[in-house]
């Protein structure tokens, strides 16, 4: 059975070549066999492609209740125009292939639905169509997202749609061009024309549906386009769809050519040797100055006009321009110059004539005429011009016409040599850009690897940084941690005295049977003062291992390994709260910790790189403390992005000289074995990799203060893997 060409519908025309090319495509005649297979179809379900083409639908559709009949397609398709959803195809092995699929009718030229376009992509990539519907719009629009040819729908004035060529057209996004009136969209000079046209598509006018108009672009451009005006139903209500042609290229081709002839108008019209210009009706175009002087008649005499005879005869009869624009043969040429011709040896197709013209002057002028064509990009004769040569000044127009032909062909060589020194240049810029890119290439791979093996350092001296801080917090935390279990186990042992009574005074209950000796016995144990002062111990024994507890934990949490954390947003008083717990031994016996928190949202940020960033300034504010117990002030806010943080004590201070130093690794003021010059370094780093910022004011004898701003969300840069 030979196959049904492609469909002619307008609607699929456009669409069709790209249906080709990235889908499965079957389509299917009114009886239910398979006009035509594309190769993509026949290759997903294991089949030739000549050898489905004339099988039943059913050969690749079997009846499984999947929502329509494949022997009657059309007549499932009758009660609407376009059917989405998924289908179950049958491959050549027997086993099952789920695609998405879109089945339209087509029409022939008798506007009768005789065939069915089936498109399926596979259900694997359900990205390319939208999810199962009932409404064919959605359909429709799916297949207008295929089509190169930019399209819009429009309504009353409103955008409803727009596909991604119409959105690459004009810079829009979907949102924006929905949300912008329609004829915003074009430019304010076409915008009377458009509405004429609008106006007569409503009236049901089809006669001049396409015309030139003028976009206005999302960055305010101009975008010629050839603008075509259609009309269809959606959603049951007329709708107007927009089809453009973008004519950018051409205007700028056009204007081009425009400027082309201007220059070439000033060439001719510049030129010292009398020259006419005409077109491929044998109008006058041209006629410079020279020619006016020549031949005393003036440019507006001739310009338009077909009397570039009259100069020269006293009848109308061709110039050698003529015969050029009719392609004379040399017969011809000579029937109207005998033997006063030659075809030119410089210019192909050219001819050369001369001849004495009694009208020209007063004495007569022998010319000498050199014409030749001018051609359009395909070889096409457009027209022809023609110089003349007043040879009664021979020599001197000879010289002139050579040396302007020299100049020409000087004008040429040189402009031939600089392009290929250019050439040579550029292609040896190319090869040391080339050569370049290898070395820039491989000294890239080298410094990656140099970096990933700092990060990795860097990372090792950061634990190492924290471990040795938590070594040297051991003792105080073994202190804190000792002081509520020392009156845990107390209050655990008077409990056990007190149960130890109150078993007894059980066990009496239970013997003695005279009142009067159990009361004895509550007055000895003092059961009063039991009931009191158990659930006491109970609650001391309590919050004691709770604060053991809550330092075990913040002493977990502080000692985590970075590399594993990931970005979150944090409270920034809890992590200062936290960190206090941890070197509260190291601060307690030195100075007061005064709290002047403000307002400040959680910031998205590494946790427990931050608390090494506390615990860093909090240990060097103690330290710096003298003889006499000093203060450490801890402040907080918000300025627009960020927020900041102050840590200030009223220590001894730092001179300039120790500042300017502070953040170097190994850095360090204290004796030796008491640190390792590396948490200032440190915290340095960890603020410039949450791309914040650490300053620091200090005075001798006044006290220092650490200042710190955050931003309060990272940039999109610093999301994902944590580089230490």
């Amino acid at each position: 059975m030979t196959p049904l060409p492609p469909p002619h519908d307008v609607a699929l025309s456009g669409l069709f070549p790209a249906l080709m090319e990235g889908f499965m495509l079957a389509v299917v005649h009114r009886n239910g066999y398979l006009v035509m297979v594309n190769t993509h179809l026949a290759r997903a379900l294991g089949h030739a492609q000549q050898a489905l083409q004339g099988q039943q639908l059913a050969t690749i559709v079997p009846e499984s209740g999947q929502g329509f009949n494949p022997s009657d397609v059309l007549g499932f398709l009758a009660h609407c125009r376009c059917w989405l959803g998924k289908l179950s195809l049958r491959k050549a092995d027997g086993q099952s292939l789920l695609v998405q699929a879109t089945m339209v009718p087509l029409k022939d030229d008798a506007g009768q639905i005789d065939r069915v376009l089936i498109l399926a992509t596979s259900a694997a990539r359900q990205q390319d169509f939208p999810p199962l519907v009932a409404d064919v719009q959605d359909s429709f629009y799916s297949m207008l997202e295929g089509l190169a040819t930019p399209v819009l729908l429009h309504r009353q004035g409103s955008i409803l749609y727009a596909n991604q060529a119409m959105l690459s057209l004009t810079g829009y996004s979907l949102a924006a061009l929905q949300g912008l009136p329609y004829e915003e969209l074009t430019h304010p000079e076409s915008r009377e024309r458009l509405r004429q046209r609008l106006a007569a598509r409503l009236r049901g006018e089809t006669t001049q549906t396409r015309f030139e108009s003028c976009l206005q672009s999302a960055t305010g451009q101009r975008c010629w386009v050839e603008q075509a005006v259609g009309m269809l139903p959606v959603d049951g209500r007329a709708t107007l769809i927009d089809t453009y042609i973008n004519l950018n290229e051409q205007r700028k081709s056009e204007a081009l050519q425009l400027h082309m002839r201007q220059v070439l108008a000033q060439i001719i019209d510049g030129s010292p040797v009398p020259t006419m210009v005409i077109d491929e009706h044998h109008v006058v175009t041209h006629w410079n100055r020279a020619v006016e002087k020549v031949t005393s008649i003036s440019a507006t005499d001739m310009v338009g006009t077909r009397d570039q005879w009259k100069p020269f005869y006293d009848a109308p009869r061709p110039v050698l321009a003529d015969l050029i624009v009719d392609d004379a043969q040399a017969a011809r040429v000579r029937e109207h110059y005998q033997d006063r011709y030659r075809p030119s040896e410089v210019i192909p197709d050219a001819w050369e004539a001369e001849g004495f013209f009694s009208t020209a002057r007063l004495a007569g002028v022998w010319f000498v005429f050199t014409a030749s064509p001018l051609r359009d990009g395909k070889g096409r004769i457009v027209g022809a011009i023609e110089t003349l040569v007043d040879v009664t000044r021979l020599k001197t127009s000879e010289l002139a016409l050579q040396k302007a032909h020299d100049d020409l062909e000087q004008q040429v060589k040189e402009r031939t040599g600089q392009l290929a020194s250019a050439n040579a240049q550029l292609a040896q810029d190319n090869a040391e850009r080339r050569r370049a890119e290898v070395q820039l290439r491989q000294h890239n791979e080298a410094l990656e690897k140099l970096n990933e093996q700092l990060t990795q350092a860097q990372a090792q001296l950061a634990q190492s940084e924290k471990l040795a801080s938590i070594g040297q917090l051991a003792a105080g935390v073994a202190h804190e941690i000792n002081n509520p279990i020392g009156y845990v186990h107390s209050n655990i042992g008077s409990l056990r005295n007190y149960l130890g009574d109150l078993m007894a005074l059980l066990t009496a209950y239970e013997q003695l049977p005279s009142t009067a000796d159990i009361d004895a016995l509550r007055r000895k144990i003092d059961v009063e003062f039991l009931r009191e002062d158990i659930p006491s111990l109970i609650s001391e024994s309590q919050e004691g291992i709770t604060r053991v507890k809550k330092i075990v934990q913040d002493l977990k949490d502080f000692s985590r390994v970075d590399s594993s954390q990931e970005w979150q947003t944090a409270d920034l008083h809890h992590g200062i709260d936290s960190t206090l717990n941890i070197v509260n031994n190291e601060i307690k016996y030195k100075a007061d910790v005064v709290k002047e928190y403000g307002v400040v949202p959680p910031v998205e940020c590494l946790p427990s790189q931050l608390n090494q960033v506390f615990m860093n300034l909090l240990v060097n504010a103690a330290h710096a403390m003298g003889q006499e117990r000093g203060c450490i002030t801890i402040r907080s806010g918000t300025v627009g992005d960020f927020a900041w943080l102050e840590f200030a004590d009223n220590g001894g201070g730092m001179p300039p000289e120790i500042q300017q130093k502070i953040f170097d690794p190994f850095f360090t003021t204290k004796p030796v074995g008491k640190g390792t010059g590396l948490g200032l370094s440190l915290t340095y780093g960890i603020l410039q990799k949450h791309h914040g910022r650490i300053t620091v004011q200090s005075q001798v004898g006044k006290g220092t203060v650490f200042r710190i701003e955050l931003p309060i969300v990272q940039p999109a840069a610093a999301a994902g893997t944590v580089n230490v």
